[in-house]
């Protein structure tokens, strides 16, 4: 399989969360066992100025209108931004973010999805997958 480093860096330097909710917990505790720094996003500064991308994880393109919105607000100031669907193709769902994480190289991630997503077979067998390619 691919390292977990790429070039000596990690494709995935620090993730931002936002909500204090079921998916980011999710995230965090799966950051975490990666050794990813991960920031929850405090409101202190502005979201655009901490974040310079933006992954929406989603199932069968289910998203909250929050998150649309949200996507086109990054998509505006040009921040490069990527949608995943957790009920594609396993190993292509995978291998575009990494490849998407290659070729942007962000920084800081902001990553959002549904909670209800946290509850999915698919979900977690994502993030175990994405695991072992980053």
């Amino acid at each position: 399989m691919f390292p977990l480093y790429y070039e000596g860096n990690m494709l995935l330097k620090k993730i931002v969360l936002r909500n204090d909710d079921q998916f980011a917990t999710a995230i965090l505790n799966w950051a975490g066992e990666q050794k990813i720094d991960v920031e929850t996003f405090d409101g202190k500064a502005s979201l655009f100025e901490v974040v310079d991308s933006l992954v929406i994880l989603q199932e069968d393109h289910n998203v909250s209108r929050e998150i649309k919105d949200l996507r086109e607000a990054i998509e505006r100031i040009h921040k490069p931004t990527h949608q995943i669907d957790v009920n594609a193709t396993m190993n292509a769902s995978v291998a575009s973010l990494r490849f998407w994480l290659e070729n942007n190289n962000p920084k800081s991630v902001l990553i959002v999805g549904e909670d209800k997503m946290v509850a999915s077979h698919r979900f977690s067998e994502y993030l175990d997958k994405l695991a072992k390619v980053l």
